[in-house]
């Protein structure tokens, strides 16, 4: 019997394994009531290996403690300020609304301490998930990258886009600084064990285009990036890009930074399955491309199929490919559909391909 995290681990690595492995990246709270019978209020690593390990799901990512906009404890009132020194507004899931950021200046930047990478609470959701992982699904750790941490939680969108132009040096600082703490948060992810991948998700694109020009990535993100995969893999595991949107202007920069795997290839920001197979096969493992905006709310059981189907016969010979929403399991996704999703390419993903 194939363990799934051997078929995730097999697929990733761009080789073929007994069948097309599924992933996913969110699973909402309506979901995990529908198929284990209850809800968390926090997100929760051993909730979300239950409701995988019953939905035949073969890897899940699980977000690292300090994970922006996720809240890591009980708190009192309709606000929470994180570790990071952001406040949210408790709306939204799993990521809650922020309203203020810590920095507006290179004064703050240097007022500001990082939280400790080494705090207890850092791996609480990977131990529990590992705790519960009876069916050895691949676990992925999951860490936001620079650019989210730059626009989202260090700044705001306004404060980004003027710090960019005027003081472009403390991007860079910035960057670096997260870089090293990322790095030492992971060593201590690879202690707890049970660990086998991990996954940045760093938001570069919007539905049309990217969200920063492609000369501002390039000359400030790529290489942190880089150095964020290259640290990660030096220690002996595959890395993962989370990066929805429309990533065509550097997507061959971000390739030659040596990810493993690439998720959601949203069809609707116009990322195309079958171009991505062909220019970097044998390079990167594609991972979604299932339409969760439309076929998957809307669509009959036999759209959801036909819409499963296309994505394997693109992705799935030769190997090297993982299937996914082109984003996650999501409240207005009915379970029905869900099920005509996973059984369809459960039923036509083994290996050898036969869609007939």
């Amino acid at each position: 019997m194939i363990k799934p995290k051997d078929r995730f681990l097999t697929a990733l690595n761009c080789e073929t394994p007994d069948r097309v492995p599924l992933y996913e990246h969110l699973f909402s709270p309506k979901l995990q009531e529908e198929i284990i019978g209850y809800k968390t209020e926090l997100y929760d690593g051993k909730a979300i290996v239950e409701l995988a390990s019953k939905l035949g799901i073969d890897g899940v990512p699980i977000p690292i403690g300090g994970f922006c906009g996720i809240e890591d404890f009980h708190t009192e009132g309709d606000e929470y300020t994180d570790e990071w020194g952001v406040i949210y507004i408790k709306k939204g899931w799993p990521v809650m609304i922020q309203t203020k950021n810590p920095i507006k200046s290179r004064k703050d930047w240097e007022r500001y301490s990082m939280p400790d990478p080494k705090a207890a609470h850092r791996t609480t959701k990977i131990k529990d998930a590992v705790s519960a992982n009876k069916n050895d699904i691949a676990i992925i750790a999951d860490f936001l990258g620079p650019v989210t941490m730059m626009y989202w939680y260090f700044m705001d969108i306004q404060t980004f886009s003027f710090v960019l132009f005027e003081d472009p040096s403390l991007v860079i600082e910035i960057c670096n600084t997260f870089v090293e703490w990322l790095i030492e948060s992971a060593k201590e992810v690879i202690k707890v064990g049970g660990i086998d991948a991990f996954i940045i998700a760093d938001d570069w694109g919007a539905s049309k285009s990217l969200l920063i020009s492609p000369k501002h990535l390039r000359k400030y993100f790529i290489k942190p990036f880089g150095d964020i995969v290259r640290g990660i893999k030096e220690m002996g595991y595959p890395v993962i890009m989370h990066n929805d949107g429309n990533l065509w202007e550097v997507l061959d920069e971000l390739v030659d930074t040596g990810i493993n795997g690439y998720n959601p290839v949203e069809k609707a920001a116009t990322m195309d399955l079958e171009i991505i197979k062909k220019r970097y096969n044998g390079r990167l493992c594609p991972i979604g491309n299932v339409d969760n905006k439309k076929i998957m709310v809307f669509g009959t059981l036999k759209e959801v199929e036909a819409e499963t189907l296309e994505c394997l016969k693109i992705g799935a010979p030769g190997g090297g490919y993982i299937i996914s929403t082109d984003h996650s399991f999501h409240d207005d996704i009915p379970e029905e559909n869900v099920w005509a999703y996973i059984n369809t390419a459960k039923k036509y993903g083994k290996y050898p391909l036969k869609f007939n």
